[in-house]
């Protein structure tokens, strides 16, 4: 019976700590074979979603503009002012010429610029940053007259406090304390 005790304590604690933060962006990598979730703005004429250069799943957005700036934007519903949130994506860059430019905000505050950049593979870019606003938004910006940028598996999340961490590998352990001293009682 101790023995089942102590392997249930031990998976409660370790499916707590793995716990995921849920993905607040709608839409993330575009599954739903369009932009719903997302509202676009400036030069669409070559912005669409495509199965043809999805990073993961069936889907991905593709951003070409000829004339001017094209971009998405997104309120992320469920951000709260001054708590920290990952935001997260993956790019890709089909341009040779290095006639473009790239940028991505998040409540206002520019995350990444990237300006005349060469062709790379889809990248992952990451940053931890607080929201400035509740419900903040997420704002991504392209330009490449010659060529395509590539965007899929956009992801919000919220960072967990330190210290709720340490508090369930507190309780975790004064649980285990628990069941063995009255084990050995």
């Amino acid at each position: 019976m101790n023995k089942k005790i102590l392997l249930f304590i031990a998976l409660v604690a370790s499916a707590a700590l793995s716990a995921r933060a849920q993905n607040l962006v709608n839409n993330p990598g575009f599954e739903t074979g369009d932009f719903t979730g997302w509202t676009q703005w400036g030069d669409t004429s070559f912005s669409d979603v495509t199965a043809l250069h999805a990073h993961t799943g069936t889907f991905g957005a593709e951003f070409g503009p000829t004339v001017s700036d094209v971009g998405i934007d997104q309120n992320i519903a469920g951000t709260v002012m001054g708590n920290m949130y990952t935001v997260s994506f993956w790019l890709d860059n089909r341009d040779t010429s290095a006639n473009n430019r790239f940028s991505v905000q998040f409540g206002g505050m520019t995350l990444l610029s990237l300006n005349n950049a060469g062709p790379f593979a889809y990248t992952q870019y990451s940053f931890n940053v607080a929201a400035s606003t509740d419900n903040a938004l997420l704002h991504f910006s392209f330009y490449n007259p010659p060529s395509w940028w590539d965007l899929d598996d956009v992801s919000v999340n919220a960072v967990p406090e330190p210290g709720t961490l340490g508090l369930i590998a507190l309780g975790a352990l004064g649980l285990v304390g628990a069941v063995r001293k009255r084990l050995l009682v």
